[in-house]
């Protein structure tokens, strides 16, 4: 993810494009979500009976997903940019061409 946008080809915008798309959705599939259930389901077998799971056991657990999220976001952003960049780069080619 060094590399600037803007020194990439369509080619390398492409390809980087889909290779952050698959990280973010490997992310997902294999750490935030993971990640969210086993809270959700730490905090749903105690019910009501909170006194069962510490503070420091969701605050822990709640700061892994908030760290998770961000790393989220950021693949998110890069993406975007991607997708941005090469809308960009094919207008300017059909505009070229006519």
């Amino acid at each position: 993810m060094a590399e600037s946008i803007s020194n990439m080809t369509l080619r390398d915008k492409l390809n980087e494009a889909e290779r952050v798309m698959r990280e973010l959705m490997d992310h997902l599939d294999n750490g935030f979500i993971p990640k969210a259930r086993s809270l959700s389901r730490a905090l749903q077998e105690h019910g009501n009976d909170v006194t069962l799971i510490s503070d420091t056991t969701v605050r822990q657990q709640a700061a892994e997903i908030i760290d998770s999220n961000r790393y989220s976001e950021k693949l998110y952003r890069r993406v975007g940019e991607l997708l941005v960049a090469i809308d960009e780069d094919v207008a300017s080619i059909t505009e070229s061409k006519i």
